[in-house]
Order: C-alpha cells, then sequence, then structure tokens
C-alpha cells in the first residue's frame, strides 16, 4: 500500500472518527458471532467502511492490516489484495467489491460462509505477488499506479512514486535503485510520473539487463519514454565518472610507492658508499 496519506481532519475530527472507530468495532465483533469465540472477529463491510462515505477509504484498510498483523506501508499482499477485490477507484474499496472476497476463487476467503478474519490470516501468504507470472503481474503493477493516485490525478506524485516503486516490483528489476536516486538526484521534487511511465519501467526491467551494460537496450531503435532514455544516459554517465575517479585513484599510490621505492634505494646507495670510504 501506499505511504499514509496526510489527514485532512482536525483533532475534534480525528477523535469523532476515533470514537466512530471503536463503536464500529464493538458492533461488529458482535454480529454473527462464531460458535467457538464470541468475540472473533469478522470480514464485514460494515467494520471496515467509512460511515460518512459507505466504502472502505485507506483508514479501514488501516484496520485491516491491523487485525492481521501486518504493516500496510510494507507489506505488498494488501494490495494485492485490494487488485483481486477488482477495486476501480484510488483509495477505497466499495461494498460490491468486498463482498467479492468470498466468491473470489484466487483468494483464501473463497466460499467462507463463516467470513472469518482467521481465513485470510491464514492464507495470507498465497497473496505473495511473487508468485505471480509476468502476464498477471502486468495488470498488477498497472493497478497499483491506479489505486494510489490522489482523486481523478493522472499521476504520482515524485515522491510517492519513490516510496512505491520498490515495493510493488519488488525484485524483478535490476534497475529499481538507480532508477530512485536518478528521479531524487535528477527530478525536483514537483515531478510527476505517469502511468505510461511507470508501466514502462517494468516491460524496461524485464526486457533491459543490468547497468552499465544495460544488454537489449538500443539507443538509436529506442521506444522507451524519454524518461527511461533519460535514465540510462544518467547510469552510463555516472559509471563513466566512476571509472575515472577509480582510475586515478588506483594509479596515485603507485606512483608514491615508486618514488619511495627510488628514495630508498638512493639512501641505501649512498650507505654503502659511506660504508666503503670508512673501510678505505
Amino acid at each position: 500500500m501506499a505511504p499514509k496519506r496526510k489527514a485532512k481532519s482536525t483533532s475534534v475530527g480525528s477523535s469523532t472518527k476515533k470514537a466512530k472507530m471503536s463503536k464500529k468495532s464493538n458492533e461488529s465483533s458482535q454480529m454473527s458471532p462464531s460458535k467457538g469465540n464470541k468475540d472473533e472477529k469478522k470480514l464485514l463491510f460494515e467494520r471496515y467502511a467509512d460511515e460518512d462515505e459507505g466504502v472502505i477509504t485507506m483508514d479501514g484498510l488501516s484496520q485491516l492490516a491491523e487485525d492481521l498483523d501486518i504493516d500496510p506501508t510494507t507489506d505488498t499482499k494488501l494490495l494485492v489484495l485490494c487488485w483481486r477485490l477488482g477495486a476501480e477507484k484510488p483509495g477505497c474499496i466499495q461494498k460490491e467489491e468486498w463482498s467479492r472476497l468470498f466468491t473470489c476463487p484466487e483468494l483464501p476467503t473463497y466460499e467462507n460462509t463463516a467470513k472469518s478474519i482467521h481465513a485470510l490470516k491464514n492464507g495470507w501468504n498465497q497473496l505473495d505477488p511473487g508468485f505471480l507470472d509476468n502476464s498477471e503481474f502486468r495488470p498488477f503493477f498497472k493497478f497499483c499506479f491506479e489505486f494510489n493516485r490522489e482523486g481523478t490525478k493522472k499521476f504520482l506524485e515524485r515522491d510517492t512514486a519513490i516510496i512505491l516503486l520498490p515495493l510493488c516490483i519488488e525484485n524483478r528489476s535490476f534497475h529499481t535503485d538507480a532508477f530512485i536516486q536518478f528521479l531524487e538526484k535528477e527530478k525536483t521534487p514537483e515531478f510527476k510520473l505517469n502511468k505510461d511511465q511507470w508501466c514502462s519501467f517494468l516491460d524496461f526491467s524485464l526486457a533491459v539487463g543490468s547497468p552499465p551494460d544495460f544488454d537489449g537496450w538500443n539507443a538509436d531503435e529506442s521506444s522507451w519514454p524519454i524518461l527511461l532514455d533519460e535514465f540510462v544516459e544518467y547510469v552510463k554517465a555516472n559509471n563513466s565518472l566512476e571509472k575515472s575517479d577509480k582510475d586515478q585513484a588506483s594509479s596515485s599510490p603507485k606512483t608514491t610507492t615508486t618514488t619511495k621505492h627510488h628514495h630508498s634505494s638512493t639512501k641505501k646507495s649512498k650507505s654503502k658508499s659511506s660504508s666503503s670510504r670508512k673501510s678505505a
């Protein structure tokens, strides 16, 4: 899930919201209790939905993450869950989408009539995006962009993209660290990353070898977004500078050593000459 969004409410609003969540939590724990545990938490839409907005917002997803004992800012499986539910709007899940929790065969809660959170908890690792092949991962990666947009905006803020990209792409790219460095150093905080640039980074990562060689990259026939052309040029330029610095650093000590050796030999020669004169 993306970084938590800035709170817009005042402290009074926050207190009211917490009171609502507390009330909702108590109500949810009392609804449809299981035979073995009356306090067992249920995967009820009402437990996580915002009463005013009528949808599950980022706050509701954070509550779900708390019930699952996971960190919503680092656990990519929460994004996979939202993707499997078919969430269409950024940052929220509607009631109809939530109902797919029990009808989607790809989810561990499939046909779980008890709506027990334990079913989701026990099968949580099944949602690891590492299990997705590239044909499935592409639509998931695109979803990550769409779900983390702000409202009607068609882009991600640079700083949001910097945090979100490593989380979503995980180990499918040789270029993530260098690309993040490129965004941090070459692009201002006002820079916006659009959907084409986001999706193209995944395709680039799957098609092009690791830096600095970038096997599979052809600058003359490149059809990638200009941003990726700039990225390759940035990495190659930095690599040339680093290589030049290393060459200079490695040659300097040799010169010093040679000079020291020369002085040492001269000193030994003088010492032998002095000794010969004394013998004479």
